[in-house]
């Protein structure tokens, strides 16, 4: 008899423990996944008009840019680590300040924004 009342004991405090670490009316749900890494990690949303104020920049800096002859850009894409990549103009930050966190450069009479922390590309500028 004492050996069921101890195990009574045990269930209920097992049971009231699971009971109180969910919240009424929730449910628990599985913990996401850690991010991938083939994911940006800058992925920005730009519209038609900031990518236009961003090429305007560009183009108005005057910054003689070294175009990469042999790297087809897509977003997502590894960029190679001999391509050189430029801060953007204060101009286009100013007026995009979601773009404090990518470089640029140009590809194919594109400007390409680079993740400078993982190297991929996040925005195609086409000119």
């Amino acid at each position: 008899m004492r050996l069921t009342a101890i195990a009574l004991a045990l269930l209920a405090s097992t049971s009231l423990a699971a009971a109180q670490s969910t919240v009424p009316g929730t449910v628990e749900r599985p913990s996401e996944s850690p991010p991938s890494l083939t994911t940006p990690s800058a992925q920005i949303q730009l519209s038609p008009s900031q990518k236009t104020a961003i090429l305007d920049a560009v183009r108005q800096d005057g910054k003689k840019v070294t175009a990469a002859a042999d790297f087809t850009a897509t977003v997502g894409a590894s960029v190679p680590p001999q391509l050189e990549l430029y801060v953007l103009p204060d101009r286009a930050l100013a007026t995009v300040p979601a773009a404090k966190t990518v470089k640029y450069t140009q590809v194919h009479d594109q400007i390409v924004l680079v993740d400078p922390t993982t190297m991929r590309v996040v925005d195609i500028i086409p000119q």
